[in-house]
């Protein structure tokens, strides 16, 4: 159980990472620089996670669901994190499928050549979300933690 447990936090961590350092670092700098030379690069990144984070982020979500169903013992406080972490993740995967993804499933296709009219507005768009998504995940992560400390 403590191994999945750690397999889950690992998993939690490496996404919370990702998206913070898009947040925080890749999408600020690409942003400061001259935005449409750096969005071919924008669209790589797009399409490289447009694969590989749905099933990231649902394997994730199923081991919350596993390891909740593996340690439950209600009122324990350690059950009552890990259902708000994985009520969160939940919710994490809901946001980023109404509003982020339908974004970057634009701007994939995007032809640099003729962007939108307000191609820039969905880009500052894309990182608000993204940013509250970020909190969301920090939050779930630290849910997580707490009910670790609590069930192992």
């Amino acid at each position: 159980m403590e191994a999945l447990f750690l397999i889950l936090i690992c998993s939690t961590a490496l996404i919370l990472g990702n998206e913070f350092s898009i947040a925080a670092f890749i999408h600020p700098g690409l942003s400061g620089a001259n935005h449409l030379s750096f969005l071919p690069a924008i669209q790589a990144f797009a399409k490289l996670f447009g694969k590989v984070m749905p099933f990231w982020m649902g394997g994730t979500l199923l081991v919350h669901l596993i390891v909740l169903w593996l340690t439950w013992h209600w009122p324990a406080p350690g059950s009552v994190w890990l259902l708000l972490a994985t009520i969160l993740w939940l919710a994490i995967i809901l946001f980023s499928v109404l509003g982020p993804v339908p974004i970057n499933d634009r701007v994939k296709g995007w032809d640099v050549n003729k962007l939108p009219a307000d191609w820039e507005d969905q880009r500052r768009t894309w990182d608000r979300l993204n940013a509250i998504r970020v909190v969301i995940i920090f939050v779930a992560f630290l849910a997580l933690l707490l009910s670790f400390k609590d069930l192992v």
